[in-house]
């Protein structure tokens, strides 16, 4: 039986990692910021890739306040890589489309999703909506609406909740995310940009397992019976 008190946790903390997340990929890191990950303030459940790919960016913003790069090199680092047109692209239309144009169906539709939602994305009058780093803060957006429906008895908001999730994923994030990460960690020198892109990678991929798994448990679990079944 799926405990409501514990998966408000775990919605808790998925939202947290989608923030940091999202905040890295947007912007060189605030000093808050990176204080909270030399603290250890992220540490998601999951499998032991999972936990070494956090301990990697813990470690790497500890190097960064002693031995390692300047601030000013993270800060050239991440326009290099996500704001230059010779970097990474970080657009979810630049993969989709062969021609690698960045705009078009494929932003509209991620657009769309975030409209369905009703969702607000401080990331979104920044950037298009099919940034990495917007496309992720949808994604904190919706954990933090489930972690308000575990409070309560809605279980059908709960499951349309977690359906948008799946289908997000599905439709868009899990199609783009493992080739951009995997530009970076071969574009990059700095471990702190390395780290980020392992970490979205074993994330992203645990999500790929959980999501539907849960999906599916709720909708067994609280679904209406029929009349049949009465």
């Amino acid at each position: 039986m799926i405990n409501s008190g514990e998966m408000q946790i775990v919605a808790s903390g998925r939202a947290k990692t989608y923030a940091l997340l999202a905040a890295l990929f947007s912007a060189p890191p605030s000093e808050e910021l990176a204080v909270m990950i030399r603290k250890g303030g992220l540490a998601p459940e999951g499998n032991v890739p999972l936990k070494q790919a956090v301990e990697a960016l813990t470690k790497a913003f500890r190097l960064l306040e002693s031995a390692g790069p300047s601030a000013a090199d993270v800060i050239a680092e991440h326009t290099r890589l996500f704001t230059l047109p010779s970097g990474v692209v970080p657009h979810e239309s630049y993969y989709a489309d062969k021609n690698q144009r960045v705009g078009g169906h494929v932003t509209a539709a991620v657009k769309l999703y975030y409209d369905n939602a009703a969702a607000q994305l401080t990331g979104a009058c920044l950037e298009l909506p099919d940034h990495i780093g917007v496309e992720l803060e949808f994604m904190q957006f919706l954990c933090d609406i489930e972690k308000q429906f575990w409070n309560g008895p809605d279980g059908d908001g709960l499951l349309r909740c977690l359906e948008f999730q799946n289908g997000f994923l599905s439709e868009h994030l899990l199609c783009w995310h493992r080739e951009l990460c995997e530009k970076i960690l071969n574009e990059t020198g700095l471990e702190i940009y390395r780290a980020l892109a392992t970490l979205t990678l074993e994330f992203l991929e645990a999500e790929r397992l959980f999501v539907p798994v849960l999906a599916q448990g709720i909708h067994s679990e609280w679904r209406t019976p029929c009349a049949s079944e009465s």
